[in-house]
């Protein structure tokens, strides 16, 4: 079926179908229309040819035909000159768009939270690829940076964690925590889960008095095992690479960063010497938030033996 109607000579688009088809140059299109609701500038020259890849036509021409269908208008004035807007007519078609978008995510979400259930992470990592392939860009705007071949490998470790950070903790929460990790390391993104999501024993064993309560806490455990095992992952890659010989410590530096972890941001170590993470002298109430990041060299720096 066409989606393209003839109307006096010339093309128009038929939303309704759009929304429905399972053809990805067809659905580009609502999702490229979706990107200026709200208003924005038309994108930058490297991502409109991106664009144009997965469009029936060049993003200049879609634009042009949306116009010309009364689904984009050009909101003039100031400031504003150049910047685009959805139109009244077309707002059901993205809203429709949307429901459709988040009805897939939710199911890509179930699913591999079902596998890692059963602790297979490598097809929770092929669910998430699957969903992210049926995406105009392969990619969704909430999810990491496209994951590495050793990614499930990774997401695995944290199941079998064993570390002081956890002491303390009942088995009961500590199991939760790794699902909950493995599920946020395994999308490559974290978010702090609703109340009625986090059980009630979770709650009460990671909240802190006057600081957090238990699903912020829950949020920040989880993040510092994702973490760990990045970081990890890290110093192994470096300690078994010629071309890395120095570790920078980064992270974040605000108020929750602890004065033991402010000596060592930005500080570089040589990789058998780099210190421990997560510093076991931190004191923020988020947990260390520090990381190991490679420092490059470049072959004159590199010497010759």
């Amino acid at each position: 079926m066409s989606f393209l109607k003839n109307l006096f000579g010339g093309q128009r688009l038929d939303g309704a179908a759009l929304v429905e088809s399972q053809d990805l140059k067809e659905y580009s299109q609502l999702d490229l229309l979706a990107q200026f609701d709200p208003p924005h500038a038309l994108h930058e020259t490297k991502e409109q040819g991106r664009w144009s890849r997965v469009l029936p036509r060049p993003y200049a021409d879609e634009i042009g035909l949306f116009q010309k269908q009364g689904w984009l208008e050009q909101r003039p004035g100031g400031a504003s000159d150049g910047i685009y807007g959805v139109t009244a007519a077309a707002m059901p078609y993205v809203e429709a768009w949307r429901k459709r978008m988040q009805a897939e995510k939710d199911a890509a979400m179930a699913k591999v939270r079902e596998v890692l259930a059963m602790r297979m992470t490598s097809e929770a990592l092929t669910v998430r690829r699957q969903y992210e392939n049926r995406l105009p860009l392969g990619k969704a705007d909430w999810t990491g940076p496209d994951p590495q071949p050793s990614h499930s490998a990774l997401t695995r470790q944290i199941f079998f964690l064993e570390h002081r950070m956890l002491d303390g903790l009942s088995p009961e929460t500590v199991d939760w925590l790794k699902r909950y990790a493995a599920e946020q390391h395994l999308w490559g993104a974290y978010w702090q889960l609703p109340p009625d999501q986090v059980p009630a024993s979770v709650q009460a064993e990671l909240a802190q008095a006057g600081v957090m309560d238990g699903t912020e806490g829950a949020y920040w455990k989880a993040y510092q095992m994702g973490l760990y095992v990045d970081n990890q992952e890290t110093w192994r890659r470096c300690k078994g690479g010629d071309h890395v010989r120095r570790i920078e410590i980064v992270g974040p530096d605000d108020e929750y960063t602890c004065p033991e972890c402010k000596k060592m941001l930005g500080k570089e170590f040589l990789v058998a010497r780099v210190p421990e993470l997560p510093h076991p002298g931190c004191t923020s109430p988020r947990g260390c938030r520090c990381r190991y990041e490679p420092v490059l060299e470049t072959i004159e720096e590199i010497p010759l033996i």
